[in-house]
């Protein structure tokens, strides 16, 4: 995977990145984005100062972690699972995740030798970012995309390159415009969907291409799916990149309970991947937290081999709240947004109202105390859009966007 000698690249025979001479995009600085775009923490640290807000920030379940997960972790303790545990995880939880992962996908991924259990999903990522690449290297992220990659990307000395998604194209990742941001010094793409902060699932079809793209260029594929089972239309695929033909062995999977479970305390993730790249991983998780929890592990154990209630209660709560949200866009002047097919965020296109996506989350917080996130934060092509996360109570979604209405009506009186 890395070009270093550590271990072998995953296929022979395929093409070095960037034979063809290309450079089309620059890699971005990332200190400079970081300087530019507002943080998800800011709008917390403005929504702190402002009374009875209604908050469209957070970006985690609206719910508690079940009573059984909660006891399993405490009888474990009990018993006396307070110690250090494997670098790679509890062999109890590695057997569950892959069972259940194999259950659904119908992969075979190895509980001895293809995953690695890590501290949430975060640190799945940057592992396998640094497992993938050698300084210096481009990897390739959506944008809009989720803020904190680029932070890792920065942490593992590697340039971003972004590659553009389109409002016109309900945001989903286009193999065309992969293909355009390769530039000779890629060597990973990174892959969410469903996604954050659009909330849009790559079709079949599509995954087919970009996978074709990866293969044709020996790219390392991390895949983040930890909001892959929130899908709210009924019969709609999401695939993941890994099922592709050739692409198992050249993609590293992250997973996580955080959403899945509503866990996201627990900080319980996971990397599925080939044996080569899970023992290099497993290498650097004991220099970065060692191991994880064993106590909480066992939580996790039983999250999944319990009941998937809180799910299916998840979903239901999250389908109603996104209906609600794109019934009310619809009906307000100045925005509007694609129906997101999955995750618990939603891009509102705020253009029309003349303001700049910062200027407009600073002004709906003071002057109608509802929170949302400019996302510009998640990248270039998301300025003059803001986040919305469809996560909270009925009633607070239903209050948050009465008021939002009332405000834009105001605005288009004026």
């Amino acid at each position: 995977m890395r070009r270093n000698g550590a271990w072998p690249a995953p296929a022979q025979g395929i093409r070095e990145p960037g034979n063809s001479g290309r450079n089309r995009m620059p890699a971005v600085s990332l200190r400079a984005r970081q300087a530019l775009y507002p943080s998800v923490r800011e709008m917390f640290e403005r929504a702190a100062r402002v009374p009875d807000a209604v908050s469209f920030a957070i970006g985690e379940p609206g719910f508690d972690t079940p009573r059984a997960m909660i006891d399993a972790a405490y009888r474990a303790a009990l018993a006396g699972d307070t110690h250090y545990t494997p670098n790679r995880g509890a062999e109890a939880l590695r057997r569950a995740w892959c069972d259940h992962r194999n259950r659904a996908d119908g992969t075979d991924y190895d509980p001895e030798r293809e995953i690695i259990v890590t501290a949430g999903g975060m640190e799945g990522v940057l592992l396998a970012m640094i497992a993938a690449m050698d300084p210096g290297d481009n990897i390739l992220i959506p944008d809009p995309g989720y803020a904190n990659y680029f932070g890792q990307a920065q942490m593992a000395q590697v340039g971003v390159v972004p590659v553009p998604l389109h409002e016109e194209h309900g945001w989903r990742m286009r193999a065309e415009d992969l293909e355009a941001a390769v530039t000779p010094r890629s060597r990973a793409l990174l892959l969410n969907s469903p996604s954050n902060p659009t909330g849009a699932i790559i079709d079949p079809g599509e995954m087919e291409r970009i996978a074709r793209v990866a293969r044709e260029h020996d790219l390392w594929v991390i895949s983040d799916e930890v909001y892959r089972a929130f899908v709210y239309d009924d019969g709609k695929p999401c695939p993941s990149i890994a099922q592709m033909p050739g692409m198992k062995g050249r993609t590293l999977v992250v997973d996580s309970f955080s959403k899945t479970y509503a866990m996201t305390g627990w900080r319980i993730g996971c990397v599925f991947g080939p044996e080569q790249a899970v023992d290099q991983m497993t290498v650097m998780q004991e220099n970065v937290v060692s191991c994880v929890p064993g106590a909480l592990q066992a939580g996790a154990v039983a999250a999944l081999e319990g009941s998937a209630d809180i799910l299916a209660t998840m979903k239901a709560a999250y389908r109603a709240n996104r209906d609600m949200v794109v019934d009310a866009v619809a009906r307000m002047p100045l925005v509007t947004c694609n129906v997101p097919d999955g995750a618990f965020y939603v891009l509102i296109n705020v253009k029309a109202t003349g303001l700049d996506d910062r200027e407009f989350a600073y002004r709906l917080l003071d002057e109608a105390r509802v929170v949302v996130t400019p996302a510009s934060g998640f990248g270039s092509r998301g300025a003059g859009y803001v986040r919305l996360s469809y996560v909270g109570t009925g009633e607070a979604t239903a209050e948050g966007l009465r008021r939002m209405r009332a405000w834009l009506d105001g605005m288009n009186r004026a």
